[in-house]
């Protein structure tokens, strides 16, 4: 009787092997499962990541033209504006004069008021 027990037991403890076994073998499936989509959501970080610096690079590059163009512009409307001063001194002396020409006569016609 002793032997049956053992052999009982025996059984038994293969039985708890077995699903022992079972238990181990499905938690390497999910493992398994787990690390592969732990893998595939890191490449598609990886991508996003990636196209995220180039959208940043590619925004940086057009601002950085835009602002080229803007100074390069500004430097044109300076230089056409210092260009436009220097061709309208001769105006601002002819304003000059004007101006002293209506003075006179402003003067000259007071004075003829009062006589």
């Amino acid at each position: 009787m002793m032997e049956v027990k053992s052999v009982e037991e025996y059984m038994e403890r293969i039985r708890v092997l077995d699903a022992l076994e079972q238990q181990a073998m499905g938690l390497s499936r999910m493992l398994t499962t787990y690390t592969d989509r732990l893998q595939e959501r890191l490449e598609q970080r990886v991508e996003i990541e990636k196209a995220s610096e180039e959208a940043v690079l590619t925004s940086i590059k057009s601002l950085e033209a835009v602002v080229d163009k803007s100074v390069h512009q500004k430097r044109q409307l300076v230089e056409q504006c210092q260009q436009l001063d220097s061709e309208m001194k001769e105006t601002r002396e002819i304003l000059q004069q004007v101006r002293e020409i209506k003075q006179l006569l402003d003067v000259m016609e007071y004075a003829k008021r009062k006589s």
